[in-house]
């Protein structure tokens, strides 16, 4: 696959798009072409307690300008969705809960709004990045779609794990534990989700720096997460479902990736009967910033691959 792109680009306009999800109401936004009438549209979903501001809308424009639809969503708990009903008499938080199971329910709810948009069914391809990638293969495999683009995916809780430290570890497991307990009582331990320089967070530094530069200035996007996120992030496996993924899949992984592994990537590549497989010399931002160009210019070629006429 040829990661050169030469097109002509489309005007883009957007409009707002609601959806419900287990009894959630989520937002989005959606990226149009001014042609063809009904583009296949590609369902974008973010990364680890990301907002849908956080650098995808340079990806969903780029889309829109070459002639797909693209929405880009919140997960339920984040950015302009809303939070979750708390579980049982005495729930805890549940804003920025990273709770992949419930992100998964929001994708399939997003792939149902767009995919008979204005009546008119569309072909859909899922779009992921870290975590988000994870989901994207997690839903290929339990339903059909045309194409799936995971960028740095999140497939295994398990190498997650083995890059951290065992002081990382223990810190994760008792936050986590800790505010199990509390949500039990309707309270809450929060973590950062990047912390400071001698405090603990979700995700580790240089790379939880690199993710904040995306927080845009204007979000209000506050740095916590109920820790009981970590433990949810530990079990995550999606790599366990890749083999049941039939449609073509572009993993495109990041070399210096400590969230997502590249070698968990390749695993899940190696699993996935039509998956083409990039790796990049970066790390697990980069798409987002600095490796912009080369990332989205396989993602094109791929896309036109898969859903080309």
């Amino acid at each position: 696959m040829t990661a050169t792109h030469s097109r002509r680009r489309f005007d883009v306009a957007t409009r707002t798009l609601s959806f419900e999800s287990e009894g959630t109401q989520c937002r989005g936004r959606l990226y149009l072409p001014d042609r063809p009438a009904t583009p296949p549209v590609v369902v974008c979903a973010p990364d680890i307690a990301a907002e849908q501001t956080f650098g995808y809308p340079a990806y969903a424009e780029r889309f829109a300008q070459a002639g797909y639809a693209a929405f880009v969503f919140d997960y339920r708990g984040f950015g302009e969705s809303d939070d979750a009903d708390p579980a049982g008499w005495f729930g805890g938080e549940t804003h920025h809960l990273v709770d992949p199971a419930a992100q998964v329910a929001d994708l399939q709810a997003a792939i149902d709004r767009v995919a008979r948009l204005d009546g008119e069914r569309r072909r859909v391809a899922l779009w992921g990045y870290g975590l988000g990638g994870g989901h994207a293969i997690r839903v290929a495999a339990n339903r059909r779609v045309d194409t799936v683009v995971a960028v740095a995916p999140f497939v295994d809780g398990r190498a997650f794990a083995r890059a951290r430290s065992p002081r990382y570890l223990a810190r994760a497991t008792c936050a986590g534990v800790r505010d199990r307990l509390a949500d039990a009582v309707g309270r809450s331990n929060t973590v950062p989700v990047v912390g400071g320089r001698d405090e603990f967070g979700l995700l580790p530094r240089p790379t939880g720096d690199a993710y904040l530069d995306c927080v845009p200035r204007t979000s209000d996007w506050r740095n916590r997460t109920p820790a009981r996120s970590l433990l949810a992030l530990l079990r995550y496996r999606p790599l366990a479902d890749a083999a049941d993924v039939s449609s073509p899949t572009l993993l495109l992984a990041a070399d210096a990736d400590d969230i997502a592994p590249p070698d968990a990537v390749t695993a899940a590549a190696d699993r996935i009967d039509r998956s083409t497989y990039v790796r990049l010399p970066v790390g697990h931002v980069d798409p987002l910033g600095r490796a912009f160009e080369a990332s989205v210019a396989h993602q094109l070629a791929f896309l036109d691959d898969a859903l080309g006429d």
